[in-house]
């Protein structure tokens, strides 16, 4: 699978937030994104196979927590989400790489992420990509486990 990942664009905004209510997350924190991308505090993509938005990513450069995201050295990837349809195709993987080559591109060194403690598919993945787990903390979701990777390394 060779998707076309583009910048997201606002009248990307409905097939979002059909990602975001598919993976069972809030659909009301995509209008927040586009602003932030217009302040230049996130960088976002999207996913297309066959003229359809199939998958997203995004890079924020601040977070509360700054060993998370400190607009300086340090960038999370969010908002990972492949639709069902088509799941385990390598997809997640091809984002995450994506995204990493965008941190890198912008001068960040350090890229962190999370997810649930019980995402095992997803923890395998960060994993296998060389990522490390570093902490786990509460997020307004629940629980999560931050995993982080220095840029430039290879797993």
């Amino acid at each position: 699978m060779t998707p076309l990942i583009r910048e997201a664009q606002p009248t990307d905004a409905p097939r979002l937030r059909r990602l975001r209510e598919e993976a069972g997350w809030d659909v009301d924190a995509v209008p927040a994104w586009f602003e932030a991308m217009q302040r230049g505090q996130r960088a976002m993509w999207v996913a297309e196979w066959e003229g359809q938005v199939v998958g997203m990513v995004a890079l924020d450069f601040m977070d509360v927590d700054p060993d998370v995201a400190d607009g300086r050295t340090t960038a999370t990837v969010t908002s990972l989400v492949v639709t069902a349809s088509v799941g385990r195709r390598g997809l997640g993987r091809t984002l995450t790489v994506y995204a990493e080559g965008q941190a890198q591109a912008r001068g960040f060194r350090l890229l962190t992420l999370n997810t649930r403690p019980s995402n095992t598919a997803a923890l395998a993945l960060y994993q296998g990509l060389g990522y490390s787990t570093f902490k786990q903390a509460p997020r307004p979701w629940g629980e999560a486990v931050f995993l982080r990777k220095q840029l430039g390394s290879t797993p």
